[in-house]
């Protein structure tokens, strides 16, 4: 009898046991649970930047109010390969001439600020390849990143009409992870390569421009030399023709010379695009040769922040 006493005191002070227990653990859980649900970095609520759309610079932080028509930041191409765990970024600055010569917005105006989220810091580089075209690279990136967030800070300073010194502002532009983006066929550049092959492809974006302008001189000059043929035989018609007849005639003459006009006039625009492009040409050829050389200095590469919400 003595012994069934003891057994069913250790029974039951067993079970108590194993429900404190069994308590405990549910309230570590449940704290695990609200933990992660509170202090978790989510991007749930906030919505990705399109491809091409212009992310202007704010001003808040002077008090002036945000100017969309202003200089600002547009996300142009992503790819992503899980495969070399590498993404991809390219950027456009909007607002601001893209010929080096007319540009406001320089490299060394930009500070970029690259957060992640749902893992560790990775590194990453940006590279300026054309005059406001820049290419973000991030490296050791794995396949359930949530999320990548730019912040692109514009220490350009302008001066406005009352005299009013206002900085350049920031803009913010977020990439969420998805399927879609994961591109197994992406090279792994270095960023000499980036730079060189934008490069490259802007020269021939250029040579094609100029092309086209001397085609459009071509044909103005062509309509010019047959407007003087115009001209020529309507004058030859004047001593033939009655008084009623010769004022249509020099109205039509008026007309030629006024067409003519019109043709120096794009022949004159054209030749000065040829030359605004061919200076351009010459500068990102000299570009290219310094980053080759190893002249121009490209900006090192960084460690990406964690993103904390």
């Amino acid at each position: 009898m003595r012994r069934l006493k003891e057994l069913w005191f250790w029974w039951r002070e067993s079970a108590r046991r194993r429900r404190i227990i069994g308590l405990g653990l549910f309230l570590v859980v449940c704290g695990g649970l609200l933990g992660s649900i509170k202090f978790a970095p989510t991007f749930a609520n906030v919505d990705e930047t399109p491809l091409n759309s212009a992310v202007s610079f704010s001003t808040s932080n002077t008090g002036d109010s945000d100017d969309s028509s202003g200089p600002g930041v547009a996300l142009t191409a992503r790819q992503y390969s899980s495969k070399t765990q590498r993404l991809v970024m390219q950027f456009h600055i909007t607002g601001d001439s893209d010929d080096a010569t007319d540009a406001s917005i320089l490299p060394s105006d930009l500070d970029w600020h690259i957060k992640t989220v749902g893992q560790e810091s990775a590194s990453y580089q940006v590279v300026p390849t054309t005059t406001n075209h820049y290419v973000l690279i991030v490296d050791h990136l794995d396949d359930n990143f949530g999320a990548i967030q730019i912040t692109v800070e514009n220490r350009d300073k302008t001066v406005g009409a009352n005299g009013k010194i206002t900085k350049g502002g920031s803009a913010q532009l977020v990439l969420k992870n998805h399927p879609s983006l994961d591109n197994h066929n992406l090279e792994k550049l270095s960023a000499k390569q980036y730079a060189i092959t934008a490069i490259n492809k802007e020269i021939e974006k250029q040579q094609q421009k100029i092309k086209q302008n001397k085609q459009v001189i071509q044909v103005a000059q062509a309509a010019i030399k047959t407007d003087n043929q115009k001209i020529t035989m309507r004058q030859k018609d004047l001593k033939y023709e009655t008084d009623s007849q010769r004022q249509d005639t020099l109205s039509g003459i008026s007309d030629i010379r006024s067409d003519q006009d019109t043709q120096r006039t794009n022949i004159s625009e054209a030749q000065k695009d040829i030359e605004k492009r061919q200076t351009e040409i010459a500068y990102m050829q000299k570009k290219q040769t310094a980053i080759n050389d190893g002249r121009y200095q490209l900006p090192k590469p960084g460690k990406t922040q964690i993103y904390q919400k």
